[in-house]
């Protein structure tokens, strides 16, 4: 189902393919059992973990979030719920984080939040990260509540982090500490920083199926098509009465002459996706296909926003933005697998950008 690989492509297909670091920073991403980790462009990596599906009745996760650079310290952040109902604040007193059965102390949270959003100390967070390599029982809980966050995916996932940025055989890994210093661990690197150029609100010119133009715009559309990861037909129109029928192409004015043009993709039980491509004013020569899952277009600005099901709404949000010449992708960020969160609880980048 399309609604799917719009959501799990970029999360599901790395899990499949070894992480690898280039000069300038490609975001990765991985997920194994109830963990996941999403590295960004920046070097920084967050990884979250979450209670088991047979204990959604009380959704509990922890972000541990390490910027790339020697000797940089992990954060530690953690969120409670119960399953949609709110919790009473006279019942959330004293709330302490639990490692195999050892209290580490009572957690820091913001009582005024729901779901309960609070951050670990320094203590809970190295308690935790001793049991990088072992089974650990995570509990959060008082004398009225319990939370259990799983620890199935964690090491594997703490790893990933390691290997991503370099770390692995170094003082400062996680999971698997060597002799090394950390001289040669990936560096940090800025946000991007991309100037938007504005460009035209609403489209100029739309074409309608079976005239002439449409089909030449099309042809030159299909031929940018993106190499496909999955077997889904790309862009094939909008089935109606199990036949596929081709949307109106509309065209937007972009700058130095060119031009923006968009058409419904594909529509799913709960997203639909526009494809973007750029060509030149005359709309002729090669099409630059730009994305697939467009959600909107806006003065210079792509925006995709696709939502997933699963224990809570899930989001996969992107943003692509006109720098007089290009579409520059400046956002690709997931809540997370949400698990009983509705909407996600955590930012887990794999772009991040300053937009000017």
């Amino acid at each position: 189902m399309k609604v799917f690989y719009s959501l799990m492509s970029l999360i599901c297909l790395t899990a499949l393919s070894p992480f690898t670091v280039a000069q300038d920073i490609q975001g990765r991403s991985f997920s194994y059992l109830d963990w996941e980790v999403h590295c960004s462009n920046t070097g920084t990596c967050r990884a979250a973990g979450y209670q088991t599906d047979s204990a959604q009745a009380m959704p509990a996760s922890i972000l541990l979030t390490r910027q790339a650079g020697a000797k940089q310290a992990v954060q530690g952040k953690f969120a409670l719920s119960n399953d949609g109902q709110t919790l009473e604040n006279k019942k959330l007193k004293n709330i302490r984080l639990y490692l195999n059965g050892k209290d580490f102390g009572a957690v820091h949270l913001n009582y005024s939040a729901q779901p309960l959003i609070g951050t670990l100390n320094a203590q809970q967070i190295n308690g935790l990260l001793q049991y990088a390599q072992k089974n650990v029982k995570i509990i959060f809980k008082n004398n009225h509540y319990t939370w259990r966050v799983s620890d199935a995916g964690m090491t594997a996932t703490l790893l990933k982090m390691d290997d991503f940025q370099k770390r692995t055989g170094t003082v400062g890994a996680l999971v698997k500490k060597g002799a090394a210093n950390e001289s040669k661990v990936l560096a940090a690197q800025p946000k991007l920083m991309v100037k938007k150029v504005n460009t035209a609100t609403k489209p100029y010119l739309t074409l309608q199926p079976n005239t002439e133009q449409y089909q030449a715009v099309h042809t030159l559309l299909m031929a940018a098509q993106p190499e496909l990861q999955d077997a889904h037909v790309f862009c094939e129109g909008i089935n109606e009465e199990t036949v596929a029928k081709p949307q109106t192409i509309e065209l937007y004015k972009l700058t130095n002459h060119k031009v923006l043009a968009t058409t419904l993709c594909w529509r799913g039980a709960y997203n639909e996706g526009y494809g973007a491509w750029v060509l030149d004013e005359s709309l002729k020569g090669k099409a630059t296909f730009v994305t697939e899952f467009a959600s909107e277009f806006a003065a210079g600005e792509i925006r995709s926003a696709q939502k997933g099901r699963g224990l809570g709404d899930c989001w996969a949000m992107s943003q692509w933005i006109w720098n007089g010449q290009t579409f520059v992708k400046t956002l690709d960020r997931w809540t997370g697998m949400c698990k009983g969160f509705p909407g996600g609880i955590w930012d887990l980048y794999l772009i991040e950008a300053v937009v000017r």
